[in-house]
């Protein structure tokens, strides 16, 4: 059953909501226009020392409105920061430096004593907000550059951004982001409890997948902005940070494609993506067991293979997806709403790591956003996926239960109820065995067709006779049996002579030349601990015993009403 379109609108204001969240430029005043450069550091060099004369005739100039991507070179990278005009101003400032990567990073500032800091750095007296280091700088002095050594780790660059603010500005720049990056990373934990729990609920492994998946993302959102260090301080993830992210990373991937396939039912509507999607999700699988390996050499090919992997890996499933939607999987719709966001954004993050896109400061705000509106929909499309399939299962036992031509129960769902009955032991119940007369001879001269119109006239008269309770079933061919819980023998003598005198006034007649139809009837009650097979035998013979006198009557079988049964 398709969305309404206010729900459609909905989840686009959501959406709509979330990205202006992430989208909104950080609350600063950077009154200080910089100036940057950036040289690899030579393989002697000393993080106590800057640069010489000399060696800064290497330097390269970047934009300091954008983020410039260092390299992770094996002996650090020096970074020269200078007021674009004049000199420096006077008074308290706050460098802040946006998306540090992992790594230690050290401040020589004239006229103050070195600093330094480290997204993992667990210090309790750190200057740390999420995703940010902020240094304190006072009283600088001329035109005297700021340095900066990065002693990046090798595994996991970053792209940065460089700005000098007050501190009033930083403060409430760094209270604003800690609280979207909270109430991010919590939706994230919760949506994935949430599809942990319904997934061991209901043994439904596309729950799972969605749990190990938004788990797996909120770990690496968590490490990459340094939220892990601070406020967390989960020293586990601080011994090595860049390997918890790129394995956090490659099973976020890996289980993402495969809950993907599961949910929009790729295979079904794609059958040749099976080998894509295994392909897909097994490099993702390779750069986590690259990551674990113990070796140098195969953690950095993980570590080299992470954004190729991520630029590949996303747009296909993309692809796949739009594919699937428009074969009719409607689930692939619910996916490229929710994911799509979020996959664009990571590739385009990913694509800054080779130097494009550099403008683009707002790109992990907006992948965090994206991320948390993603786990609200996908949970919300598992919902939807979980009744719709439950509806299918309640409509497929229905039609299991039901006679294709009449609407009524079946004999098995008869015999089901019955015996159910006949267990519980509640009060009386009587059973009535209608039967249709001379239906062989209507076949004969009106032929078939005339018979399926005579049993559907017919139950369409008996329901009329009969209490929501009462519960009507075709038992085979023209055979009918109508169980009457809370009726005694005598209270169903009378059900059974108002359903014979029902269709006697109706005249149920298919032609001009068949007299009207009429129905022999047989009641028997269930006597207590009476086995299903005796109660259906006596009120079978009843009815017999009917037709046999003559047709369009009642007849009740002879045993006593509610007398225990001998031997």
């Amino acid at each position: 059953m398709p969305h309404s379109n206010s729900s459609w609108i909905f989840l686009g204001v959501l959406m709509a909501l979330g990205l202006l969240c992430a989208l909104a430029p950080p609350a600063h005043a950077t009154q200080v226009i910089l100036r940057g450069a950036w040289m690899m550091a030579p393989a002697r060099s000393s993080a106590s020392q800057p640069p010489d004369a000399v060696a800064t005739q290497a330097l390269r100039v970047f934009n300091t409105h954008g983020l410039v991507h260092l390299p992770r070179g094996s002996h650090g990278t020096w970074v020269r920061l200078l007021p674009a005009v004049g000199t420096w101003p006077a008074g308290q400032w706050m460098l802040v430096i946006d998306q540090p990567g992992l790594g230690v990073v050290d401040l020589h500032a004239p006229g103050q004593a070195p600093q330094r800091q480290a997204l993992e750095d667990l210090d309790q007296g750190a200057l740390h907000t999420p995703g940010q280091l902020a240094f304190r700088l006072e009283n600088l002095r001329g035109d005297a550059p700021l340095w900066l050594f990065f002693q990046p780790n090798p595994w996991l660059g970053s792209s940065m951004h460089f700005a000098l603010r007050t501190p009033q500005a930083w403060a409430q720049q760094a209270n604003g982001w800690l609280a979207f990056v909270s109430s991010a990373l919590t939706v994230l934990v919760v949506m994935s409890l949430m599809g942990l729990w319904f997934g061991m609920l209901l043994r439904d492994r596309a729950y799972l997948l969605y749990a190990v998946y938004v788990l797996a993302y909120a770990l690496l959102s968590a490490v990459s902005m340094g939220y892990a260090f601070h406020p967390l301080q989960l020293g586990w993830v601080a011994r090595d940070p860049a390997m918890v992210a790129r394995v956090a990373g490659g099973i976020a991937g890996a289980a993402s494609i495969l809950f993907a396939a599961r949910f929009a039912d790729l295979y079904r509507h794609l059958p040749w993506s099976r080998r894509l999607v295994q392909v897909l999700a097994g490099l993702f699988i390779a750069i986590v067991l690259l990551s674990l390996a113990p070796w140098a050499a195969p953690r950095a090919l993980g570590g080299w293979l992470q954004n190729p992997v991520v630029v590949l890996a996303g747009p296909s499933v993309l692809i796949l997806l739009i594919l699937a939607w428009s074969r009719g999987s409607r689930y692939a719709g619910f996916f490229l709403l929710g994911w799509s966001p979020l996959v664009v954004l990571t590739v385009c993050d990913s694509l800054q790591s080779f130097d494009l896109l550099q403008s683009w400061m707002w790109l992990q705000r907006a992948s965090l956003a994206a991320a948390a509106f993603e786990a609200l929909v996908l949970i919300a499309g598992l919902a939807d996926r979980t009744l719709a399939a439950r509806r299918d299962h309640r409509q497929a036992l229905h039609r299991a239960e039901i006679d294709a031509l009449t609407g009524t129960l079946n004999r098995g769902a008869l015999l089901t109820r019955l015996q159910e009955m006949l267990e519980l032991e509640s009060g009386p119940l009587s059973v009535l065995f209608v039967d249709l007369d001379h239906f062989k001879r209507l076949n004969d001269h009106a032929g078939h067709q005339a018979g399926d119109q005579a049993l559907v006239a017919l139950v369409r008269t008996m329901r009329l006779e009969l209490r929501e309770d009462d519960l009507l079933g075709r038992y085979g061919g023209e055979e009918f049996m109508v169980l009457l819980p809370g009726q005694s023998l005598s209270q169903a003598l009378g059900v059974a002579e108002r359903l014979l005198q029902a269709v006697r006034l109706r005249r149920l007649a298919i032609s001009a030349d068949l007299p009207g139809l009429t129905v022999s009837i047989g009641a028997a009650e269930a006597q207590p601990g009476e086995s299903l097979p005796r109660l259906l035998g006596r009120a079978d013979q009843a009815m017999y015993a009917a037709k046999h006198n003559g047709r369009d009557q009642v007849q009740a079988d002879p045993l006593p009403q509610r007398q225990p049964l001998q031997g």
